[in-house]
């Protein structure tokens, strides 16, 4: 068959129209193409890891805050408080319940005024055994402790009532921690998900399928197609070309194959609407795309923006509301190691320990004072008063009496009988032995029988017995009191 020159011509029109189409709707195409791979492959996953860099940061932040919440309030109510009022309860307050009790019993027990010594000038001045101890010292050292707990007291509901605050803020922010949670799973895990399947070389799990990786995938095979056509209709025009410049020139047209041309121009219309097909499918992409864009979008940046928020507000609650409160703390505790009393620099007692110390000690040396007054000072007064004093007036007489007494005799005897025999031999000039000289007892000086001799001595000695007697009653008495007031404070523990 033969074909003229104005029908290749009118081929090679026919074929650069449509190839001008096609460029056209390709460049449309490749511009969607580029704009969709955009919106999925970089906008909507910068924005999502974003949302998780932040949603990890708040994470650090909240698990922070919550260990030094935590921290404050374990040091605070275990700690400042707990063992204060534990050892204030258990140490201190026990010592002086039972200091109270003897210096009760100190003021109750009567000294009779024969037992005060004679350097007394005031003897009304001590009536009771509480009268012999520093009461002022002690007062003073009660009130400096009662003005410590009182203080402590203060302190305490002051870290009390400033924690309590603290943890109201701190949960406050834990709720918005918890709705943000809630928001990123909501909004932005999901669409992370996606995308990391979307990202997969292999094809994900049927249950895992998702618009993303279905719209690149698509959009890259339709990009492959569109290079595929334009290619075809390129090589058209361009067969079309050198088959126009082969008969004009009367050039050898003999491999040129006019039917292909012929029949190849002939699906140029059918090709064109190909080519526009793809392109309708990449612009309803780029609109499925975009929708759901639009859709993830919003709620990821009113994340961003809660996180941003939360972020701040943490920042803020960690840099002011628990510095401050450490701040306090750290004043509060300084007040509470503040102490009447003197320590060394590397004492590690806490105060309560220290009062505790000083009122032990007192109260040590206070039952020994009444223990020792009530079960050992009498007897022992009227042992070396009256007892002893017998003991060594009967070894004295029996002395004087006994072996002193027959060694005057057998030396008196002695002497008379040696005079007798040899006492006229001895010139008178010379020292003549005998009676005169001989060693005696004219007189005994004794000290301390005064009050075994005193006139009053056996009336002095009954009522020293007496009160012996009622002490070491009261004595029995008081101990079985003090068994009861331990029992029933055991029972009340």
């Amino acid at each position: 068959m033969t074909f003229s020159a104005s029908q290749v011509q009118q081929w090679s029109q026919e074929a650069f129209r449509t190839l001008e189409r096609a460029r056209e709707l390709s460049s449309s195409a490749q511009a969607v193409l580029e704009s969709t791979a955009h919106i999925l492959s970089d906008q909507l996953p910068k924005k999502v890891q974003a949302a998780t860099l932040e949603m990890d940061h708040i994470k650090d932040q909240h698990a922070n805050i919550a260990a030094l919440v935590e921290h404050l309030r374990v040091q605070v109510n275990d700690g400042v408080i707990g063992s204060h009022r534990a050892a204030r309860e258990k140490q201190l307050e026990p010592v002086m319940a039972s200091l109270d009790d003897v210096l009760a019993q100190l003021r109750d027990t009567t000294v009779p005024e024969e037992l005060l010594s004679n350097e007394v000038a005031d003897k009304s001045s001590y009536k009771h055994l509480s009268d012999f101890i520093a009461d002022d010292e002690i007062n003073i050292l009660k009130k400096n402790i009662s003005i410590y707990l009182e203080n402590a007291e203060k302190a305490h509901k002051l870290l009390t009532s400033r924690l309590d605050e603290l943890l109201k803020i701190y949960h406050k922010i834990s709720r918005k921690y918890s709705r943000l949670v809630k928001a990123y799973d909501a909004s932005v895990a999901g669409v992370a998900m996606l995308l990391r399947f979307a990202a997969m070389t292999q094809s994900p799990p049927k249950e895992q399928s998702n618009l993303i990786r279905d719209i690149l995938r698509e959009n890259s095979s339709l990009e492959q197609e569109l290079v595929s056509l334009l290619e075809m209709l390129t090589n058209h025009y361009d067969q079309c070309s050198i088959a126009v410049n082969l008969l004009h020139s009367n050039g050898d047209t003999r491999d040129v194959n006019y039917e292909v041309l012929q029949a190849d121009t002939a699906e140029l219309p059918h090709v064109l609407r190909e080519f526009s097909a793809i392109h309708d499918i990449i612009m309803n992409n780029e609109t499925r795309a975009a929708k759901l864009v639009e859709s993830k979008l919003p709620p990821i940046n009113s994340f961003l923006e809660a996180s941003r928020t939360l972020s701040n507000l943490n920042t803020t609650f960690k840099n002011e509301q628990i510095t401050g409160f450490v701040l306090l703390l750290l004043r509060l505790e300084e007040v509470l190691r503040s102490c009447s009393i003197e320590v060394s620099d590397t004492s590690t007692k806490s105060v309560i320990e220290l009062y505790t110390d000083v009122i032990s000690q007192l109260l040590h040396h206070f039952t020994q004072f009444l223990a020792t007054f009530k079960s050992q000072y009498i007897t022992e007064l009227h042992y070396e008063q009256y007892v002893y004093p017998r003991k060594y007036v009967k070894v004295l007489d029996d002395f004087l009496h006994g072996p002193l007494l027959e060694l005057e005799e057998e030396e008196r005897a002695r002497r008379a009988q040696w005079l007798s025999k040899y006492g006229d031999f001895i010139p008178k000039e010379l020292l003549l032995p005998g009676l005169q000289n001989q060693p005696c007892v004219v007189r005994v000086t004794t000290e301390g029988l005064e009050m075994l001799q005193s006139e009053r001595a056996e009336e002095n000695e009954a009522h020293l017995l007496s009160l012996l007697k009622r002490t070491r009653q009261r004595a029995r008495s008081s101990e079985t009191g003090a068994e009861g007031r331990e029992t029933h404070r055991k029972e009340s523990i």
